[in-house]
Order: C-alpha cells, then sequence, then structure tokens
C-alpha cells in the first residue's frame, strides 16, 4: 500500500515539476513565478481552456484522453508522461531502497528540485539565483540541525571549495582568451549543490559531471551530426552528477576510505 501511495505521489509531484519548467520565464520575477505555479489553474495550452480535477490526473488523464486535450483535441506532448514517470520511479526506488525517514524524504525533494533546474537550463541556459539560493540554504539548515551527514563547518568549507574549483579556471579561461567559457550560475549552483556534500568529495563530483558533459557533446556532434555547436549547458550535469553522490554518500564514502582517499 505504501508502495503504491509513493508512486502516485511521484507522479503529481513529476506533472507538477513538467507545469513549473512550462511557466518559467527569464523576464519573471521570483514572485510572478511563484504565483503562476501555485495559484494558476493548470490549462491547455493551445486553447487556454481551464482543465479539471480528473483531466490532471498523472498517466491515467494522458491515456483516456489519447494524448489529446478534451476540448480543442490538440495533440498532449509525450514529456508531460515522460517526466511523470521519471519521478514516480525515483520516488519507488528510494522508499523501496531507503524506507520511510529523513534521507529518503531529502532525496525526494532533491530529484523534483534538480530536476526543475536541469529545465530550465538545458532549455534556457540560465540558472536563476532565486531557485539556486534557496537550494543553497536549505541545505545549511539542514547541516546546522545535523540533517545530514556532514556537520555545518563542514557545508560552509565544501561551499567555499565548490566554489573555487570553476571560479578559478572560469577566470584563467577568461583571462587567455577573453571568452566566458562557464557561466556564473554555473558556479553558483556548484555552491549551492556543495552545501549538501562533503568537501572531499567535490573533485570527484566534478569529474563525473565533466564526463557526462563530454559524452553529451560527442553525442551531438557524431551521433545527431549537430556541427554548430557553440554553448553547451554544464547545469544538468552538475546536478546529476550532484544527485548521483547524494543518493550513494555512504556507499562513496565507505569506498573511498576503503582506498584511503578520506
Amino acid at each position: 500500500m505504501m508502495t503504491v501511495l509513493f508512486i502516485c505521489l511521484g507522479l503529481c509531484f513529476g506533472s507538477f515539476i513538467h507545469v513549473a519548467y512550462c511557466r518559467f520565464s527569464p523576464l519573471q520575477t521570483p514572485i510572478e513565478y511563484l504565483r503562476i505555479i501555485t495559484f494558476k489553474r493548470s490549462f491547455c495550452p493551445c486553447c487556454q481552456t481551464r482543465l479539471t480535477i480528473w483531466q490532471l490526473i498523472p498517466i491515467i488523464s494522458w491515456l483516456v484522453l489519447k494524448r489529446r486535450c478534451y476540448y480543442c483535441h490538440c495533440k498532449i506532448s509525450y514529456l508531460y508522461l515522460f517526466f511523470e514517470l521519471l519521478i514516480g520511479i525515483l520516488f519507488w526506488v528510494i522508499f523501496l531502497d531507503k524506507g520511510i525517514n529523513g534521507h529518503s524524504l531529502i532525496l525526494m525533494f532533491l530529484a523534483c528540485y534538480f530536476l526543475l533546474l536541469a529545465l530550465i537550463d538545458f532549455n534556457y541556459y540560465l540558472l536563476p539565483d532565486f531557485l539556486t539560493q534557496p537550494l543553497m540554504w536549505t541545505g545549511v539548515i539542514f547541516a546546522y540541525f545535523q540533517w545530514l551527514d556532514l556537520t555545518l563547518t563542514s557545508s560552509l568549507f565544501s561551499m567555499l571549495l565548490g566554489y573555487f574549483l570553476l571560479k578559478i579556471p572560469a577566470s584563467l579561461f577568461y583571462f587567455f582568451t577573453k571568452k566566458h567559457g562557464l557561466g556564473q550560475g554555473d558556479i553558483k549552483l556548484l555552491v549551492a549543490i556543495s552545501a549538501w556534500l562533503s568537501y572531499a568529495l567535490l573533485p570527484l563530483l566534478l569529474l563525473l559531471a565533466s564526463i557526462f558533459g563530454i559524452i553529451y557533446y560527442l553525442f551531438l556532434r557524431y551521433v545527431l551530426n549537430i556541427r554548430a555547436l557553440t554553448v553547451i549547458p554544464f547545469g544538468p550535469f552538475l546536478l546529476i552528477s550532484g544527485y548521483i553522490f547524494c543518493y550513494f554518500n555512504q556507499q562513496i564514502n565507505d569506498a573511498l576510505l576503503s582506498i584511503n582517499y578520506l
């Protein structure tokens, strides 16, 4: 019964995250964005008709309506179903693996928050401060109350190290080329993620994110044959790597201790 409950919660949160992403605009103020995603009723993006409760039920409404709007019959994107299933499956896996505790709830929260940031960065090449800063301060607060596997001092030092790990190479790149090779949002994002992790894990996190970024570039360049690649968002790969390290934090620490890394 609890398994079904967490899957349903994941489906609902996945649907909400996709709506929050679709309603984001770089021109919005934080207050406007918060108002739009919390108080504005869901509607069809084609005919603007407000949707009823049953039309918002994850997966079921998508299948019953045969991927079309009930009113104007406009096709509904597969992305709605994909992100509902993605978070639903993640919640299910977290529940089976971690049970019901503070750590599992934190992982569920981070899954939703990281997904929203990744979607925004992929589409807009932007990581707004009003989304990254709450992530950072939440990590600091959780560390202060010892709800994470690190102390407040470790969290703060990790944030400082995370800042310099990207700021120094970004500054050197600009000094020699007079071009920005890395956005300031990526630096702030790493600082925010660092608040949740031990400083010793940050070099490995950055290495893994770089590997993911290289694989993505090679896929675009040689598989999809996209030649004119000028900008690739780095934030999503930081978020994927950060989530991996948050999820497998204990196992990674044990493995690193066994090889005397820590």
